[in-house]
């Protein structure tokens, strides 16, 4: 599943604070649409067509949004906000490559690793078997993938979603939900009442959606929001996720607080 950047001042920039409704919502989905098939910013006419009756394209080429252009209409400025096509197939072609050498080690009887599914804290604890110093372990000098929780249970979910991936890639499938897998292991591991798992597969999936190591500080926070807010820590983790942060568990945090309180609070 791919995702749309905006800013959260978006509603309120100039060019867009005057726009009518239907324009809005126009330009959000123009927006989804070159994002989901690939078109770098090109809103063929026909889609337009489609997507509005009024005379919305007006609206938006004035505001200096869009500009017309042969056949359709170009989001302009589209490529400095969102992944470009050349960008989602060389990230694509990786993680093939990858799941390609899982499944080679796989079928060799040596998995140490899933594969990554894309381009998202343990408190130490004597029954949490996670070594942060080797959790996230260059596989080759080539390419890091990111290793699979050292707790079992968080392991055996981690490669259940590995498979699912796999299997929807090699399907042709791409519109996979990466967060919707998580979030089903992880219920699965709470109602067993197995929080090390819950912990530990969370602080998988945020390494995964930073493609990157977690330091011992980022895995102990992971495991405080985890105790304290329960399910909530995964969905602030997903609000997150959405959005370019370089710091995106203290970001969390104060996302799994603030919807902590409004729980309490009865608010819907």
């Amino acid at each position: 599943m791919g995702w749309v950047r905006i800013d959260d001042n978006f509603a309120d920039h100039p060019k867009v604070i005057g726009l009518s409704d239907t324009a809005f919502r126009l330009y959000i989905e123009a927006l989804c649409y070159s994002n989901r098939q690939l078109t770098d910013g090109f809103i063929p006419m026909s889609v337009y067509l489609k997507a509005s009756k009024n005379d919305d394209a007006d609206y938006l080429i004035e505001a200096g949004l869009w500009e017309e252009v042969p056949k359709g209409y170009q989001i302009r400025s589209y490529t400095e906000y969102q992944p470009t096509r050349e960008k989602v197939h060389s990230k694509r072609d990786q993680s093939r490559e990858r799941l390609k050498k899982f499944r080679e080690k796989e079928k060799g009887n040596a998995i140490e690793t899933p594969p990554p599914t894309q381009p998202n804290p343990t408190q130490p604890n004597k029954d949490i078997e996670i070594e942060d110093k080797n959790y996230l372990e260059p596989v080759n000098e080539e390419y890091e993938i990111t290793p699979a929780p050292r707790v079992r249970t968080a392991k055996e979910a981690v490669l259940r979603i590995s498979n699912k991936l796999g299997d929807a890639r090699e399907a042709g499938i791409n519109a996979w939900n990466l967060s919707k897998l998580v979030e089903e292991e992880w219920d699965s591991l709470h109602d067993k009442n197995d929080i090390g798992g819950c912990i530990a597969l969370t602080a998988w999936y945020v390494s995964e959606l930073q493609s990157r190591k977690l330091k011992t500080a980022e895995i102990a926070r992971i495991g405080q929001m985890t105790k304290r807010f329960g399910r909530i820590a995964l969905l602030a983790i997903d609000e997150a996720a959405s959005k370019d942060l370089d710091d995106l568990i203290s970001y969390a945090f104060r996302v799994a607080q603030r919807m902590y309180a409004d729980k309490k609070a009865g608010v819907k």
